[in-house]
């Protein structure tokens, strides 16, 4: 991999500093008002690919041409590890999240790389714990959450197995008073239905909520457990947790075997709710790739769409871009391709990924388009793009390279998009998306 200069050496340098500092230094305190601009594009890059690494954030009007750099430019946001960002519909305002710390920061955007800091709430205390998950719902409420697992075993020998106690922790967050009032729970207990349980099925991790007909439905990573090894195993289904909303009352879990796989994904959103108030699911097993659809409150087993036999291969992917009338995009790893370094792990060991495409996928004739993408990308902590005016726009650099928005045509089938604006990043540097 090519090295480049990393424009980032001196803040990353002061990064402690800097985080003491960081009311001051990112301006929140500004006596005149600066304007907010609205329906720009906002563009948000990675400095590192292991577990430290920086994020920052800037705004462009025209991502059609010219050339974008993060290079002396860009907001910091903070981040312990790379921040998980949201934006408002209209662009004026943003959301940040710093996971493994738990605040959420808000700012106003200002255009290009100026942004006010408004404030900050730390969700870990009414919570209970520091790694929550972010997701905004809509322009006024966002969903915080968190689920742990523990095996239990039977008090008299210690040997007996008794299934996973779940607990959920939920805060809904008013994005305008930036706080949770009193709609937040730090103890739901989640019990799955006797059988599934005793077979030791439980879910360890939720993420990537939607809202439908006054249910709240998460996505859930669940696994099965080996009572005789004591180790968890791949399950043979897929699963969402579902609550009433905004109550956060009445938990279930809902489950198919029509799949297998997880359904939170990983940064990227897995599920949208559709122009009939359906909710389209992505399910991901490592392998097999398909979508599911809940309708009623349940699982329509009716349906399912399974992408990686119209690809016509294995692939894996964390989510998708549902853009409206059945058409999506989805970035999808090429499974059993070559790997390539695309960073170190927190102990400084190579990590390495097949390279990523981008498929267009229609869910009404259940087929995909494998888009033309530049090689060796990697997708892995792409977060967001954007559609806009009938366009679906996406950065495309491979790590530490130069690379091009690529703009596609949602009504087109063809594989050729259009390049517009140039990207340029350092090593170890990538965008992870367009707002």
């Amino acid at each position: 991999m090519t090295t480049f200069f990393n424009p980032f050496k001196s803040a990353m340098l002061i990064s402690v500093g800097a985080l003491l500092t960081f009311s001051a230094c990112n301006k929140d305190t500004e006596i005149e008002p600066k304007p907010v601009i609205k329906q720009d594009f906002q563009l948000a890059f990675a400095n590192g690919s292991g577990s430290n690494s920086s994020t920052y954030l800037q705004g462009k009007t025209d991502l059609s041409i010219g050339e974008i750099s993060f290079e002396g430019k860009g907001y910091q946001m903070p981040s312990a590890r790379t921040a998980r960002i949201f934006v408002s519909s209209e662009g004026s305002e943003v959301y940040s999240l710093n996971y493994t710390v738990g605040t959420i920061d808000k700012f106003l955007y200002n255009g290009g790389d100026n942004y006010t800091h408004v404030t900050q709430f730390d969700a870990s205390i009414p919570l209970g714990v520091k790694a929550v998950r972010f997701t905004k719902l809509n322009d006024n409420a966002a969903s915080v959450h968190n689920i742990s697992a523990v095996a239990q075993y039977d008090s008299l020998n210690g040997m007996t197995y008794l299934g996973h106690q779940m607990t959920v922790s939920i805060g809904i967050l008013n994005l305008k008073d930036m706080n949770f009032g009193d709609n937040f729970n730090k103890a739901i207990d989640l019990q799955l239905p006797a059988s599934l349980k005793a077979e030791g099925y439980y879910v360890s991790r939720i993420d990537c909520p939607v809202i439908s007909n006054g249910k709240i439905y998460y996505g859930a990573a669940t696994s099965k457990f080996n009572a005789s090894t004591g180790k968890a195993e791949a399950t043979d289904k897929a699963f969402s947790l579902v609550l009433d909303y905004p109550s956060l009352k009445n938990p279930t879990v809902i489950n198919t075997d029509l799949v297998k796989g997880a359904t939170n994904g990983y940064r990227t959103p897995t599920q949208y709710v559709d122009e009939a108030g359906d909710i389209l699911q992505m399910v991901s097993n490592g392998k097999e790739l398909n979508i599911v659809k809940i309708k009623s409150g349940n699982y329509d087993a009716s349906y399912k769409f399974d992408i990686s036999s119209a690809l016509g291969r294995d692939a894996s992917s964390n989510g998708w871009f549902y853009v409206g009338k059945g058409i999506g995009y989805m970035p999808y790893e090429k499974v059993n391709e070559e790997k390539v370094q695309i960073g170190v792990n927190p102990s400084g060991e190579p990590t390495y990924s097949s390279a990523w495409g981008l498929l267009r996928i229609d869910l009404n004739s259940q087929t995909v388009v494998d888009l033309v993408t530049p090689k060796g990308l990697w997708l892995q902590q792409y977060q967001t793009s954007v559609a806009r005016d009938g366009k679906f726009y996406i950065a495309f650099a491979p790590v530490g390279e130069q690379g091009y928005i690529h703009i596609f045509d949602i009504n087109s089938t063809n594989p050729e998009g259009t390049k517009g604006a140039k990207i340029t990043s350092g090593a170890d540097q990538y965008y992870i998306g367009i707002y």
